[in-house]
């Protein structure tokens, strides 16, 4: 029986010394993002092949006032919109590494040319690469 109340006083200390988690800021223009570069090759519903450049992340709560966003999750894949061959030869080299990037623009993935999560159409490498 004492061995219970210790556990249960022990239990009841750590619960009173943990500080509350803060909820996180969803992500926005402006904002840097970090995760690990993938290149997705998949086909469009129509047979088109498609060729993605994507963030893989940790969760990141996007705004609620998007409608195309499943707020009861967070984003973990983000589609990095290259539509030049010079944005495509930047990326290339560092495909399954971490980067980091930031978003200029950003919007949850709305159609199925939007390969992932969210969809990036405006972005730049932030830091050394």
């Amino acid at each position: 029986m004492r061995i219970v109340r210790l556990t249960a006083m022990a239990g009841l200390a750590a619960l009173y010394l943990c500080t509350p988690a803060e909820a996180q800021q969803p992500i926005k223009p402006g904002d840097t993002l970090m995760g690990t570069l993938r290149l997705v090759r998949t086909l469009h519903p129509n047979g088109t092949k498609i060729e993605a450049y994507q963030v893989v992340s940790a969760p990141r709560v996007m705004p609620v006032n998007d409608e195309f966003c499943d707020t009861t999750r967070g984003a973990t894949t983000f589609h990095l919109f290259t539509t030049s061959e010079v944005a495509r030869k930047r990326l290339k080299p560092h495909i399954g590494k971490t980067i980091t990037v930031k978003t200029d623009a950003l919007f949850c993935s709305q159609t199925a040319w939007h390969i992932g999560d969210v969809a990036v159409p405006e972005w730049s490498l932030a830091g050394k690469h």
